[in-house]
């Protein structure tokens, strides 16, 4: 572990006061061009970071930790959110909550604040746009711990607490199909990332086992909503080959789809089989009930927060990766 350049650092290997350089950092004017210049390509090359708790929090211990999530509109994060910050509280830690908006670049600009305020740990689920990892890289080298749950980089040695996605969908791909659906739609978010690639692995690898010729898994790249899943499903219920039974990755989706059937007096399950990820609220009101994928937020949240709070306590820095299983909530729309 890279320990953190300061200050202090700069001005010995510049051979100039400590006090200078901070002015130089700050763009001075009483420093003069040539110092700032040599003081700024010096911090650049070395990578330096103003750690603003130094600055602000001068003798206070570190207890924040920082949680980034891709969007905090969606039920499953805004539970995780609520159990997390719930348990922090209760353990003596404070949670900053940031949101990616789905946004690769944004996620960049989190972990840069993250670094320049020195957050004790960091929680993250990141961006459908994150193809790159080297930002999350940049949390070892100045020694702030790091764990992913749920979407994760799998390139990024770190522990990570997973979800059985791809036995939970070939589960539920089996049920339907056991109960006589055979034109079994998915609708699931893009393969870049792991949960719904694994997904989508399960739900075509149970198609094959059972021989069904009907395969239609449609990649979703924008934000799941209400809007997309209203579109998806007329899309669907147009074409020449109607599904009678559809898997959905976001709550948010399945609401969409369950507008646009009632529009279209599509009946459920006589002939609509509907399974959904993400605990409803509405699920067991709605009429009929509808199934569910629930993925135990509460045990995520739980052993997230456990196995930062080792690495933060202990400087464990074992890697481990936890898979908490889903379950199938059997109600009646399928």
């Amino acid at each position: 572990m890279n320990k953190r350049i300061t200050i202090k650092d700069i001005a010995k290997e510049l051979n100039i006061h400590h006090s200078t350089v901070s002015r130089a950092l700050r763009n001075d004017p009483r420093v003069n061009e040539k110092t700032r210049d040599v003081v700024l390509a010096y911090a650049r090359e070395h990578e330096y970071q103003t750690n603003m708790n130094a600055v602000q929090l001068r003798g206070t211990s570190n207890n924040a930790i920082a949680l980034i999530v891709p969007n905090i509109n969606h039920s499953f994060f805004a539970d995780v959110i609520s159990q997390l910050t719930n348990i922090a509280f209760q353990k003596g830690y404070v949670i900053s909550v940031f949101q990616s908006n789905e946004k690769y670049e944004q996620e960049k600009e989190i972990i840069n604040t993250i670094i320049q305020h020195n957050f004790a740990g960091v929680i993250v689920s990141i961006a459908k746009d994150t193809q790159k990892s080297d930002h999350f890289r940049l949390l070892k080298k100045f020694g702030i711990p790091l764990v992913f749950f749920d979407r994760v980089c799998e390139d990024i040695i770190a522990p990570k607490v997973i979800v059985n996605n791809y036995d939970i969908t070939a589960s539920a791909t089996e049920w339907l199909i056991k109960k006589g659906y055979s034109r079994i739609a998915h609708i699931t978010g893009t393969n870049i990332i792991n949960v719904f690639r694994n997904r989508d692995q399960g739900y075509q690898d149970t198609l094959n086992k059972f021989n069904l010729v009907y395969k239609n898994s449609i990649e979703i790249k924008k934000d799941f909503s209400i809007e997309i899943g209203k579109e998806v499903f007329q899309k669907l219920w147009s074409s020449t080959q109607r599904p009678d039974a559809i898997i959905s990755s976001s709550v948010n989706l399945t609401l969409g789809i369950l507008v646009q059937a009632k529009i279209l007096g599509v009946k459920i399950p006589e002939e609509l089989g509907l399974i959904t990820f993400g605990n409803m609220m509405t699920s067991e009101i709605y009429q009929p009930q509808i199934t569910t994928i629930e993925q135990q937020e509460t045990e995520i949240a739980q052993t997230t927060f456990e196995l930062l709070e080792d690495m933060i306590a202990n400087n464990n820095n074992q890697i481990i990766v936890k898979e908490i299983k889903a379950q199938l909530i059997l109600r009646e729309s399928c």
